[in-house]
Parts: structure tokens; C-alpha cells; sequence
């Protein structure tokens, strides 16, 4: 192609057509212009497509993130409300008065008050903005997603608060009647009645505490799920905020 153009400019120089050679020239400077022009705008296109894909494939992972993190919240929530009824049930027996300390104390141990960890499924997000792809998003999913880490961010605080304070209300409460359960009873001795009170006033504490947590993990997890869901619908298009 090259040669057929050149061979075109030598014939207008050689018959003395200058006027048409100058022309063809420009003409020709104009045709690689478009072409270089046709050609940026192709690999522009290929480059944003790539992108595009990318930035959806991030979007599918996030969305599956959020999906596992609601599912993850369910589980607690049910955990949380079950252990919750078992120390009210406990609570409403105490308060029935006039019961001995032993048999509150039984009771107490036989109540459910455990306590869980929240750990938040948004490791793709995270990983998007410790190497920069974050602006692959555009603004309204980056918010809302950073919003949404947030909210995570302090359920993961609280819980962790409660589940200290739960912690230092074992220790304080063991303290009264030792470890493990039966101390006083391989030592051969009795507990004296302060001992028992005592070890059930923080038994009551850590219940306090876990009952806070259970609270908190509810409450908190449904608005975490509530912005989860508008979070999804903001990563699809569907929404353009929140």
C-alpha cells in the first residue's frame, strides 16, 4: 500500500502536476490522521471493555461478600436471641424471690450465655482499596460500601467491649467459688453463704453483659443487612444512592 502511494506521488512530480501532488499529499496526511485517530479510538474502546469486565467481576465478588455477611448476621441473630431468652427465663425465675441460693446458682450455670465474635465477609472490598482498583467503583458504590464497612467496623468494637466486660466477670465471679466448679468440694470444705452470693452478683454481671451484646448484635446486624441490601442494589444500578 505504502508503494502504491508513493509511485502515485512520483508520476504527479514527474508529469510537473505540483498543485495536484501537494493535494495528494495533504489528503494522504489526512488519511493517516483518521486511521491513527480510528485506531486510538478502537484500543480506547478495547481498554474501557477490559475495564468494564474487571470492574464487574469485582462488583459479582463484593455482592457475594455482602451476601455471605447477611447470611453470617442471620446466624448470629438467631444464636443471640435464643441464648437472650435462655437468661430472661433465668431472670424470671429469680425473680420469683424466696428461691435458695443453690439452686439459682444451678440454674445459672445451666443457662446459655455464650458470647460470639462478628467478623464481617468484605475482604474484596478491602483488598480493592489497599491496591488502588477502588476506582473501578464509581463514587456512589465507593460510598456506600465505605459506609457499610463502617457499620461493620463498629458492631466488631461494641461486641469486642461487651465480650471484655463479659470476660472480667468470669474472673471476678470465679474468684468466689474457684475453679473448677467442684474446688471447695475436692479441698474437703464447705462455701460459706458470702462466697455464694458474691459468685452469683457477677454471675448476674456477665449475664448483663451478654444480654448488651445479644441486644447490640441484633439491633446493629439488622441495620447492617438493611444497608447490605441497598449497598446491592446501588452496585447494580438499581439505586443511585441511599
Amino acid at each position: 500500500m505504502i508503494k502504491f502511494f508513493r509511485k502515485i506521488r512520483y508520476n504527479l512530480i514527474e508529469t510537473g502536476k505540483t498543485g495536484k501532488y501537494f493535494k495528494y499529499a495533504i489528503g494522504e496526511i489526512v488519511l493517516v490522521v483518521i486511521g491513527i485517530l480510528i485506531a486510538l479510538q478502537i484500543n480506547n474502546w478495547n481498554e474501557e471493555r477490559k475495564t468494564n469486565l474487571k470492574s464487574q467481576v469485582y462488583i459479582d465478588q463484593i455482592i457475594n461478600d455482602i451476601t455471605k455477611d447477611t447470611l453470617n448476621i442471620n446466624e448470629l441473630i438467631e444464636i443471640a436471641k435464643v441464648d437472650s431468652n435462655s437468661i430472661s427465663n433465668y431472670f424470671s425465675f429469680f425473680n420469683q424471690g424466696n428461691i435458695p441460693i443453690d439452686k439459682l446458682i444451678d440454674s445459672s450455670v445451666n443457662t446459655n450465655n455464650y458470647y460470639f465474635r462478628y467478623i464481617p465477609v468484605n475482604n474484596t472490598f478491602l483488598d480493592m482499596q489497599a491496591s488502588g482498583n477502588s476506582n473501578l467503583l464509581n463514587e456512589n458504590q465507593r460510598n456506600a460500601l465505605i459506609q457499610l464497612v463502617s457499620q461493620q467496623e463498629q458492631l466488631i468494637i461494641i461486641i469486642e467491649k461487651l465480650i471484655s466486660k463479659s470476660h472480667f466477670e468470669s474472673g471476678e465471679r470465679d474468684k468466689f467459688l474457684g475453679y473448677p466448679d467442684n474446688f471447695y468440694q475436692k479441698l474437703g470444705t464447705s462455701v460459706n453463704e458470702n462466697n455464694k452470693t458474691n459468685w452469683l452478683i457477677h454471675q448476674h454481671l456477665k449475664f448483663k453483659s451478654n444480654l448488651d451484646l445479644y441486644h447490640f448484635m441484633e439491633l446493629r446486624g439488622n441495620r447492617i443487612k438493611e444497608k447490605s441490601l441497598k449497598t446491592i442494589k446501588i452496585l447494580k444500578g438499581e439505586l443511585i444512592n441511599d
